[in-house]
């Protein structure tokens, strides 16, 4: 399906650092459709469009919550370390 591994690999904080890198430029690219759309130069029913409202939106929500998986790993693991695990 494409996988790939992560781009670093900073042990327990990868998932975090990775999935909020790519939700940020998911959302850069969300708004930068948003903006052609109120500009009328993206057309409901374009591929723009639908690219937008379907693949892109379900990657954002995915990277959303690889994002906050991320952060409830992170947070478990400073949790240990801070009670000597």
């Amino acid at each position: 399906m494409g996988r790939k591994e992560p781009p670093i690999n900073n042990g327990v904080i990868t998932l975090f650092e990775v999935a909020d890198a790519y939700f940020a430029r998911a959302k850069e690219l969300e708004q930068i459709i948003m903006r052609a759309e109120t500009d009328g130069a993206v057309l409901k029913n374009s591929k723009t469009y639908k690219f937008r409202t379907g693949e892109l939106r379900s990657f954002i929500e995915l990277a959303k919550g690889a994002c906050e998986l991320g952060s409830r790993r992170v947070t478990y693991w400073k949790s240990l370390m801070e009670n000597g695990g």
